[in-house]
């Protein structure tokens, strides 16, 4: 394996880069989505507290709860003496705050899974100009077998560009639909939440 990462040439050292910042994303980002829940069972929760008339009960369950779903839970149940254009707002801009949070280094998983491709085809192209001048130089019969190991050398970073553009773009999908998912999440359970509270006290 060693063998053919040297032999790919200088470009699979950014290949290498991308990977490395690759897995280190998708791990950190993975964290913050399996704690980043729909918040289905806290809603649940936090709902059958407010149809009994304990809101204060029902902010601490939001509050001590992880997760974007129940910080826009817990703001609207905090802010449900103001008015509707002030919670609409401050909901606004909170959700945006979550949101910023999730998709935090998700355009780096873009980034590498579009350039990636292109740094390994880059590589290719200059191993085969290399391959071709080294043949170019020979003046007798041109054994074959220099021109085929010049070309499958050149390739090697061609295969290590869609190793590791593939991965991320894969993930970068993948969490864009999670940030998705969330961010309904929030505006569904928020404004049901503001509609229940809406001039309740305890």
């Amino acid at each position: 394996m060693i063998d053919l990462f040297y032999k790919g040439g200088p470009l699979m050292y950014p290949l290498l880069l991308g990977s490395v910042l690759m897995v280190a994303v998708i791990i950190e980002r993975g964290y913050h989505f399996i704690r980043a829940k729909t918040g289905g069972r806290l809603v649940e929760e936090v709902k059958r507290r407010i149809e009994e008339g304990k809101l204060e009960q029902a902010e601490e369950i939001a509050c001590c709860s992880h997760g974007p779903v129940a910080v826009i839970v817990g703001e609207a149940i905090r802010l449900r003496a103001y008015t509707q254009d002030v919670i609409e707002n401050e909901l606004s801009i909170r959700g945006d705050k979550e949101l910023a949070r999730l998709t935090k280094n998700l355009h780096l998983l873009d980034l590498i899974g579009k350039i990636a491709p292109m740094i390994g085809l880059l590589g290719t192209v200059l191993g085969m100009v290399g391959a071709f001048q080294q043949v170019a130089t020979v003046k007798n019969l041109v054994d074959p077998s220099i021109l085929a190991r010049g070309i499958w050398e050149a390739l090697i970073t061609t295969v290590a560009g869609l190793f590791v553009g593939i991965p991320a773009l894969i993930f970068h999908h993948l969490y864009t639909n999670r940030v998705k998912a969330v961010a309904f999440a929030m505006k569904h359970y928020g404004e049901e939440i503001v509609s229940m509270t809406r001039g309740r006290h305890d």
